[in-house]
């Protein structure tokens, strides 16, 4: 009965347009098989766009976090995240020089259930997520944390081969509308305003194909639309705006042993509709990024 309000509560929210990857929702699935109630993962997920993979000296940036999970059943878990943001010295997105550092990001806690039940013979698992707002612009926008709740529904053709349709609703909790961006660098100010409104919510819904080649390879093209509503601001004379992107993603999965895996992606997202001046256009340099996904299973 759980599992049936639940996965009716994520329909529910998708329809009504509330606003990262199936791998992040997967990411205990290497240890799935473990006899003891709690284990430890690894999650990461590097990225570069063009222009900083093109430069001589790029700083690359990822995303990452440890997970401790705890086996409720068999088709159950909880999960407390505790992730950070990681950059390596070189020059970054704005062309400025940049050292090594680590930033908390927003620590989370996880409901997975990787059983919702079927329909036919689609296999339906999904999430609940509330994220803390711990990271340093968390702090900064006055957040009070973002819920979302996220739904797969997928086909299996083989043992790795399947297609996924998912959808991932988000709301999030502010004290306040907007806030001040400290990541835009003040000798910027003046070309880039680092003005910023909140974003009251998400909605992302994607198609995901997994193509196995053999045991170790898998090819996954990707194929997701992203919406994210933001407030209005009447102190800062800033208005509330919806914007929709479009990703195309094609990766190549690679398991390199059980319990260790390794997603090799490019991707495009292009902004839908005219956006700061720009007309829609894909595969410009800035945005496209490449990215090195692993996810591990520790112990």
């Amino acid at each position: 009965m759980l599992r049936i309000a639940f996965a009716l509560l994520v329909c529910l929210t998708g329809s009504l347009a509330f606003a990262q990857e199936r791998e992040e929702s997967l990411v205990m699935s290497a240890g799935a098989s473990s006899l003891h109630k709690y284990n430890v993962t690894l999650f990461s997920i590097a990225s570069m766009n063009s222009y900083q993979f093109e430069n001589s000296n790029p700083a690359g940036s990822s995303y990452n976090y440890f997970g401790i999970n705890y086996k409720i059943d068999g088709d159950s878990k909880v999960a407390l995240r505790l992730p950070f943001y990681f950059n390596n010295t070189g020059t970054d997105r704005y062309n400025k020089a940049v050292t090594t550092d680590a930033r908390l990001a927003d620590i989370h806690v996880a409901y997975v259930m990787y059983d919702l039940g079927y329909i036919g013979d689609i296999d339906l698992s999904g999430n609940v997520k509330y994220y803390l707002p711990t990271s340093e612009r968390g702090q900064d926008s006055k957040s009070l944390g973002g819920l979302r709740f996220e739904l797969y529904a997928e086909y299996y053709f083989t043992r790795f081969s399947s297609i996924t349709y998912g959808i991932k609703p988000q709301i999030n909790f502010h004290t306040q509308k907007a806030f001040q961006d400290k990541s835009v660098p003040e000798e910027e100010w003046g070309f880039r305003d680092p003005r910023k409104t909140n974003k009251i919510a998400a909605f992302e819904h994607f198609i995901e194909v997994v193509a196995d080649v053999n045991r170790i390879f898998s090819l996954k093209p990707r194929v997701a639309v992203k919406d994210d509503w933001y407030y209005a601001s009447a102190e800062e004379e800033l208005e509330g705006s919806q914007v929709t992107k479009i990703q195309l993603q094609l990766g190549l999965e690679i398991r390199a042993k059980r319990g260790l895996n390794f997603t090799v992606g490019i991707a495009n997202e292009s902004n839908l509709g005219t956006y700061k001046g720009k007309e829609v256009a894909f595969f410009r340099p800035e945005n496209v990024s490449y990215s090195l996904m692993t996810n591990a299973f520790l112990f």
